[in-house]
């Protein structure tokens, strides 16, 4: 009878435990967590320095002539006008506001450039019934601007950007003589500096030297208004208009330029490697 009971005892708690793993294998594993991506990099922000140099080659030199009101020009006309090409350097600082956005003042000078032009007016007294005024001077300049960039991605470490810029140019307009070779006529103008308002829009390719040193390679279109010249006095003519000469200043732009970041570069976020389960 003992043995009975302890052979029924036995039966019952291997049944038991063969229901128990066979429940347990009919229970779906605990799900798996997935890891984040490897290599995430986080939006890069912050101040800048930068540094740019370039030539700058003139635009279509534009001249207006202007006299005093009670001075008539017959059949004034000018024939050729013509500004040089300069070179320019520049500093500036900035903010990069995220990996598409960023804004800098700017300022740079401008080396100065040859101005020359021929102007025309009727007279009998020259021998085709035309006489010609020979101009020559120089004219500098200095901008600053407030400019604002649209970084368009970045592939390879290359990074496409267009921006726009607006501010103020400093002109210096030097040296303006006017002869007329075929009456002897002689003058010149005083030195005389101006104001104008300035606007740029740009383009070009930027590249990560280092996290923190980016090069620039631009070019930039360059509205810089007109430069105004003092008054051209008479030297050995009995009437003189006291003129003056508007010049207008563009000027196609290649830049080289360099940008520093300061502060730490974003360091990448690298996610631990995903835990693997076997069951």
């Amino acid at each position: 009878m003992g043995s009975f009971k302890a052979l029924t005892l036995a039966g019952v708690l291997a049944a038991g435990v063969i229901h128990t793993a066979s429940a347990a294998d009919l229970l779906p594993p605990p799900p798996a967590i997935d890891a984040p991506l490897r290599g995430t990099v986080s939006e890069s922000s912050g101040w800048y320095l930068r540094g740019d140099v370039g030539v700058g080659i003139s635009g279509p030199a534009k001249l207006r002539q202007s006299f005093d009101s009670t001075f008539v020009v017959p059949g004034l006309a000018v024939e050729s006008a013509k500004r040089g090409d300069q070179a320019f350097v520049g500093l500036g600082a900035g903010y990069k506001f995220n990996d598409w956005f960023r804004v800098d003042l700017t300022g740079e000078y401008r080396t100065g450039a040859e101005w020359n032009a021929i102007a025309s007016y009727a007279s009998p007294g020259c021998a085709s019934g035309r006489c010609y005024d020979h101009y020559s001077g120089r004219i500098a300049n200095s901008v600053f601007l407030v400019n604002g960039y649209f970084d368009l991605g970045t592939w390879a470490g290359i990074t496409p950007f267009v921006g726009a810029g607006i501010g103020s140019a400093h002109h210096r307009f030097t040296n303006l003589m006017d002869v007329d070779y075929q009456l002897g006529g002689f003058g010149y103008a005083a030195d005389r500096s101006t104001w104008q308002f300035a606007w740029a829009l740009m383009a070009g390719l930027g590249y990560d030297v280092t996290p923190n040193l980016k090069l620039e390679l631009g070019y930039r279109y360059l509205d810089m208004g007109k430069s105004k010249s003092g008054r051209i006095v008479c030297q050995n003519t009995p009437v003189c208009g006291n003129e003056v000469h508007s010049v207008k200043v563009a000027s196609h732009d290649l830049r080289l330029g360099m940008r520093w970041m300061l502060g730490d570069a974003p360091a990448p976020i690298i996610a631990p490697a995903p835990l693997v389960r076997k069951y």
